[in-house]
C-alpha cells in the first residue's frame, strides 16, 4: 500500500499520465532526513487512497529527472495533476505541510 517506487523510465506513465493526482518525494539512500519523510508519504499513501497516488524516487539514479524539476536537495515533495507540477513541499515538514499541500491540489 505504501508510496512506490518511480524511475525516469515509468515517469510519463505513472506520474504525467497519471488520471488521479500524484505525489513524488524525491529522496537519496545516503539521506537520514528522507526515512522520516517515508513514513510520512506512507502513512499519507494510505490516507488518500483512491484519491492520490504516491511515489518515492532516488534523485541519485534519475538525476535527469531531478534536474528536469530543479531539485537542488534532497528530500522534496512535488506534487502532480494533470502532468503538470502544482505544489512543492522542500526538506522535512510536519505531516500537515504536506496533507495542506495536498488538499490545496484536490480542491482546483
Amino acid at each position: 500500500l505504501a508510496a512506490m517506487a518511480v524511475t525516469g523510465r515509468s515517469w510519463d506513465k505513472l506520474i504525467l499520465n497519471s488520471d488521479v493526482p500524484v505525489l513524488v518525494e524525491f529522496y537519496a539512500s545516503w539521506c537520514g532526513p528522507c526515512r522520516m519523510v517515508h513514513r510520512v508519504i506512507d502513512e499519507i499513501a494510505m490516507d488518500y487512497t483512491g484519491r492520490l497516488k504516491c511515489f518515492v524516487l532516488n534523485a541519485d539514479d534519475d538525476l535527469e529527472i531531478a534536474e528536469d524539476y530543479e531539485i537542488k536537495a534532497v528530500p522534496v515533495v512535488l506534487l502532480f495533476k494533470n502532468g503538470e507540477k502544482r505544489e512543492s513541499v522542500i526538506g522535512t515538514m510536519p505531516k500537515e505541510f504536506y496533507v495542506a499541500a495536498i488538499e490545496r491540489v484536490l480542491a482546483t
